[in-house]
C-alpha cells in the first residue's frame, strides 16, 4: 500500500513538472546567400563585402558571401539568372534593361528587380579644362567623351545631350569609360567629359581621385545642368537623378554657384521572386548596423543612416521588394525618393 502511494505521488510530480516544460523550437535551417558585388576595384565592392559580413556576424539562420562579377550590370544578371540564390549592387541605369530600351534589346529584358537598400553614389557632370565652355550648348562644335558603347550608363549622357539640342551639333563623340574619358582630356583629344567625383548623401562632396589627377596638368571647370531637364528626362526612363552641388563645394574658385549634377546611384536589389524572409533578415542587419560601421568599410558608407537607407532613387521606378517593404513598415520607416533629398 505504502509502494502504491509513493508510486502515486512520483508520477503525480512528473506529470505537474511536465506542464511547465516548454518544448525547444526547432532551430531554423541555415540559408545560404550570395552577394554581387562587381569587380573588386569598383567603388561599391566593399559595400557587398561589409554586408556579407554584418549578415554572418549578427544572422542566426543566414550566412552570406560577396562575389565578384564583370561589374554592376554583372551583379544584376546574375540576381536576374539565379533568382534563388543572388541579391547584388545594382544601378539606376540598370534600368535601360526595361522593355523597349535599346539596351535591353541586345539583352533579356527584366523587371523584376526589387530595391532593398541604397548603398554608394556614381555623381557626375561634364568637366572640361577650357574656361569658355559654361554650358551645355558650349559644347556644339567640341569634341565630347560619353561612357563606352554597349555599358548601361551611356544612352544617360546621350539623352542629355539630345535635350539640350546639341547631339547632332557637337563635332564627335568619344565612346570611353569614366577613366578613359580623364585620359583623352590630359591628351588634349576631347575638349570635355563626363566625369566623377566623390559624394556622401546628402550634401558632402569632393573631387577624388581622376580630377585630382587632372588638375597635375590644368584647373578644370565644371559644367551643370538644369534640375528640370534632369527630371523630363527621369520620367523617360534615364538614370540621371538630380544632385545639388552647393556653390564652392568641388572649388572655391571655379565652381562658385550651385551646379546641379547627376547621381547614378547604386543600391542592394533582390529579384521579386526572392525568399522575402531572407529578403527581411537582410534588410533588418543592413537597417540595425550604423553608419559608422559602414564607413570602416569605405568612406561613402558614411551616409549609410536612416535618412537615406531606404531612399531608393524613385518608388515609381524603383518599388520595394515584398521582404523589405515589410520590414520597413514595421518599424514605421518612411520611404523616401533619394531626388527629393537631394535637391
Amino acid at each position: 500500500m505504502k509502494r502504491l502511494t509513493v508510486m502515486v505521488l512520483v508520477l503525480s510530480v512528473l506529470f505537474g513538472l511536465s506542464c511547465f516544460i516548454v518544448p525547444e523550437t526547432p532551430a531554423q535551417a541555415t540559408r545560404q546567400l550570395l552577394i554581387g558585388g562587381g569587380r573588386t576595384d569598383d567603388s561599391w565592392y566593399p559595400f557587398s563585402q561589409a554586408l556579407a559580413k554584418f549578415i554572418n556576424e549578427k544572422s542566426k539562420w543566414l550566412k552570406a558571401e560577396a562575389v565578384s562579377t564583370a561589374g554592376i550590370s554583372g551583379n544584376f544578371d546574375m540576381v536576374k539568372d539565379q533568382p534563388d540564390k543572388y541579391i547584388g549592387i545594382s544601378s539606376f541605369s540598370q534600368i535601360h534593361y526595361r522593355p523597349g530600351h535599346e539596351y535591353s534589346k541586345k539583352r533579356t529584358p527584366y523587371t523584376g528587380d526589387r530595391f532593398i537598400a541604397t548603398a554608394s553614389t556614381m555623381t557626375q557632370c561634364l568637366i572640361t579644362y577650357d574656361p569658355k565652355i559654361k554650358r551645355v550648348e558650349d559644347l556644339a562644335g567640341k569634341v565630347v567623351d560619353v561612357g563606352r558603347k554597349g555599358a548601361a550608363n551611356t544612352p544617360d549622357h546621350l539623352a542629355i545631350f539630345e535635350a539640350y539640342g546639341i547631339l547632332d551639333k557637337v563635332k564627335n563623340i568619344v565612346y570611353t569609360s569614366y577613366g578613359g574619358g580623364a585620359n583623352q582630356m590630359m591628351d588634349g583629344q576631347v575638349d570635355a567629359s563626363f566625369l566623377l567625383f566623390n559624394h556622401i548623401y546628402p550634401f558632402t562632396f569632393s573631387k577624388g581621385a581622376t580630377i585630382d589627377k587632372l588638375e597635375t596638368k590644368a584647373p578644370v571647370y565644371y559644367i551643370g545642368f538644369d534640375r528640370k531637364i534632369l527630371l523630363d528626362l527621369m520620367d523617360k526612363e534615364f538614370a540621371v537623378l538630380p544632385v545639388r552641388v552647393p556653390a564652392k563645394a568641388l572649388d572655391a574658385v571655379r565652381q562658385p554657384q550651385d551646379i546641379y549634377a547627376f547621381n547614378d546611384p547604386t543600391f542592394f536589389i533582390a529579384d521579386e521572386k526572392m525568399d522575402p524572409d531572407i529578403v527581411y533578415e537582410v534588410t533588418r542587419i543592413i537597417w540595425e548596423t550604423p553608419a559608422s560601421e559602414w564607413a570602416k568599410w569605405h568612406p561613402i558608407g558614411a551616409h549609410m543612416t536612416p535618412e537615406f537607407k531606404a531612399s531608393p532613387p524613385s518608388l515609381k521606378l524603383n518599388p520595394l521588394h515584398p521582404g523589405a517593404k515589410k520590414f520597413y513598415d514595421e518599424k514605421g520607416v518612411k520611404i523616401r525618393d533619394l531626388v527629393e533629398l537631394l535637391k
